[in-house]
């Protein structure tokens, strides 16, 4: 009976461990956009290739972006169906650029706004 225990420990832990690791997120920079996302879901290059397109679009409102994004995931070769949730940050006096956060999972939402708002700090002598 404790060995069955012991086992269940570890796989709870192993679980735990790559439930954590799905969340891992990346950001990039453009000059007027923030992007933070499950690094599952884009890659870098398929980023700064967003973000590209998003600096020639220009500042957008939080309307705009909710729509422009998904209309454009699959020309990035963004899985759109896999994204849950946008959150579109506005610029403040701690973050210069718009944040957009893409979110796989809506429990991570925290943990990416803090992420992003964080990583706009570290830069902030840019």
């Amino acid at each position: 009976m404790k060995t069955r225990f012991a086992w269940a420990a570890v796989a709870a832990m192993l679980v735990a461990t790559l439930a954590w690791s799905a969340t891992n997120l990346n950001s990039s920079r453009s000059n007027v956009y923030r992007l933070t996302y499950p690094t599952d879901l884009v890659s870098a290059a398929q980023a700064k290739a967003m973000l590209a397109e998003l600096d020639k679009l220009g500042a957008a409102d939080e309307a705009r972006l909710k729509q422009w994004l998904p209309a454009n995931f699959r020309r990035f070769g963004i899985a759109g169906d896999r994204v849950r949730k946008i959150v579109v940050l506005p610029r403040s006096r701690e973050m210069k650029e718009i944040g957009i956060v893409l979110l796989t999972r809506v429990e991570d939402e925290a943990a990416a706004v803090a992420t992003t708002v964080r990583s706009v700090k570290s830069n902030s002598s840019d």
